[in-house]
């Protein structure tokens, strides 16, 4: 489905885009006319020079990639490669937590969320059959809040995407 609007809506002749993953195959690749794979780490994409693109889009990445000077190096990353870009993230002070689609998990101290995440499968987290399997799953996503992205991405303009009036979502975007 996803792709199927992609490839109806953009003039292929006219674009490339590149996706890049942390578990993509070694080697790039097409996936379809105009857009290829690559394997790369958000925080160090050495492999491309800067500027190399004309617009960077990352959604719900950048609340993976480990703690906040990991958040700090995609950031410059982010901005390193493109003069224009879009960066969306979960807000942190939304009630649901989005991953493992549980109210209030992410305010809960991390003991007692990860013995939740023994006890339950949330959401997309599958029920851990061990403490630090549970860990691993509650540190994996280390949702922001609005001062932090801002300090990321201190010359971007902050858009707020809302549902039901709550601020669901944050993103930062330089045209």
């Amino acid at each position: 489905m996803f792709w199927s609007t992609w490839r109806e809506m953009i003039d292929w002749d006219r674009v490339s885009i590149v996706c890049v993953n942390l578990d993509a195959d070694e080697t790039a690749r097409e996936v379809l006319p105009g857009v290829s794979l690559q394997r790369g780490n958000a925080c160090d994409l050495s492999q491309f020079h800067d500027n190399a693109f004309d617009i960077v889009f990352s959604n719900s990445v950048i609340e993976h990639v480990g703690r906040w000077s990991d958040m700090q190096r995609m950031a410059e990353e982010v901005r390193r490669l493109a003069p224009r870009y879009l960066v969306q993230t979960p807000n942190y002070w939304f009630p649901i937590e989005p991953h493992a689609r549980t109210p209030f998990l992410h305010w809960l101290p991390e003991p007692i969320a990860c013995r939740i995440v023994m006890t339950f499968k949330c959401g997309f987290w599958s029920k851990a059959a061990t403490y630090s399997e549970a860990v691993s799953t509650v540190q994996s996503a280390h949702l922001l809040n609005r001062p932090q992205m801002e300090a990321l991405f201190p010359e971007a303009m902050l858009s707020i995407e809302r549902y039901m009036l709550l601020s669901k979502a944050l993103m930062s975007i330089r045209r």
